[in-house]
């Protein structure tokens, strides 16, 4: 695959990630049960996944032992990625997030720098440090008040969404270097749905959904077929014809995108305004994105 089509693919990701933050917040306060949504969407996508294999998707051809691995990818992505994201999207405000997923090549450059046993050069260790300072702007430990507490307790569940996230993305490479990733991304959902149902059945069945708006139920739509279905598919083809850095530089992009979108959303009425886009969250985003791209700099 040609660098062109590669980069169209990574800024339809980026303009799908973006999305991904408003809509998933809708749904988060929508649904009111994050353990309930996370399955309700899990089993959307398996749904679609198990009826396109075997034409869209090919038929799975794994080992025993890669099978194991998939069950890690999947503990990854559905109890712990999604739920994480979905509990703290509850709270937090969609710009957050946005921010947190573009520290991913930073959590990826170290996670393989330590598989590798090799020290990264100053320079990288000076924009990690650059990136920390501006999460710690964003999060503001020093501000009291319900409002600010809230979005907090919000943000360490996203970034425990962001960790598996950043984990997923090294570990997952391999086999979709030897497998088709399409049949990678849809057995690892098929079986984090599975994880998922004896955690939330319950739940899901007691929610009285009959209560839901409209708008909620497009939002898990989103979340099912462009979250789970399309973005998945876009990133581990994009790690099949890239190493891990080069992918997650899409999420880069991805926090100026999702304000633009939030604010527009926001003038229509299908989102609150954000209380939390102030001088101190752009001066986060600045360092974060300056400690980032400091990151992937070649040596």
């Amino acid at each position: 695959m040609n660098r062109v089509c590669l980069y169209a693919l990574m800024a339809l990701h980026v303009v799908c990630s973006s999305g991904s933050y408003i809509f998933g917040k809708a749904a988060a306060v929508g649904f009111g049960d994050p353990a309930a949504l996370t399955l309700a969407r899990a089993l959307g996508a398996a749904l679609i996944f198990l009826l396109g294999t075997g034409t869209l998707i090919p038929r799975p051809r794994f080992t025993p032992r890669e099978w194991m691995q998939l069950l890690g990818f999947a503990f990854l992505l559905v109890p712990f990625n999604q739920y994480c994201f979905l509990r703290g999207l509850q709270w937090t405000v969609p710009s957050h997030p946005a921010l947190f997923y573009a520290l991913t090549p930073l959590g990826v450059l170290t996670l393989q720098s330590l598989l590798s046993a090799r020290r990264p050069p100053g320079f990288k260790l000076a924009g990690v440090g650059l990136a920390l300072a501006g999460v710690i702007l964003i999060l503001r430990p020093w501000e009291e008040g319900e409002t600010f507490s809230q979005i907090r307790a919000g943000d360490f569940w996203i970034m425990g969404a962001v960790l598996s996230w950043m984990i997923y993305t090294v570990v997952v490479q391999p086999i979709c270097r030897r497998h088709d990733p399409r049949t990678v991304t849809a057995w690892s959902l098929i079986i984090g749905a599975a994880l998922m149902l004896p955690v939330a059945g319950k739940d899901l069945a007691a929610l009285p959904l009959d209560t839901i708006p409209v708008t909620v139920w497009l939002s898990l739509a989103w979340l099912t077929v462009v979250t789970s279905v399309i973005m998945m598919q876009l990133w581990n083809l994009l790690l099949r014809n890239l190493t891990p850095v080069e992918v997650a530089i899409c999420t880069n992009a991805q926090p100026p995108v999702t304000v633009l979108l939030a604010a527009a959303m926001a003038a229509v009425g299908f989102l609150d305004r954000q209380p939390d886009l102030g001088t101190l969250f752009f001066a986060g985003m600045l360092l974060v994105l300056g400690g980032v791209l400091l990151v992937q700099l070649r040596p």
